[in-house]
């Protein structure tokens, strides 16, 4: 689903993930798995700090923030596409 949405909305949007608290080869994997388009912004995220930061558990979640940094959306459980094509409706009238 991830990359589906990125392709229809990242002319509109910027995609940015932390595919786990992890090392880089394991996000270059996660990135060739998952086919996310060449796009999208991936963060190392090691030790944490910005899964933390959102206060994310798991991988899944979905927080949306325009432009100021300003979370519009959070989702730290399962999402459907449906609520995450709603949410970047939403984000881009904002």
């Amino acid at each position: 689903m991830v990359a589906q949405v990125a392709r229809d909305y990242g002319d509109r949007v910027t995609f940015f993930t932390s595919p786990g608290q992890d090392n880089q080869a394991a996000m270059q994997r996660a990135v060739k798995d998952f086919r996310w388009p060449a796009t999208m912004i991936h963060a190392i995220d090691e030790n944490g700090r910005l899964w933390r930061h959102f206060d994310v558990a798991y991988r899944g979640a979905w927080i949306f923030l325009n432009d100021d940094g300003t979370v519009l959306e959070q989702s730290l459980t399962h999402i459907t596409e449906d609520e995450v094509r709603r949410n970047l409706d939403r984000l881009i009238e904002s």
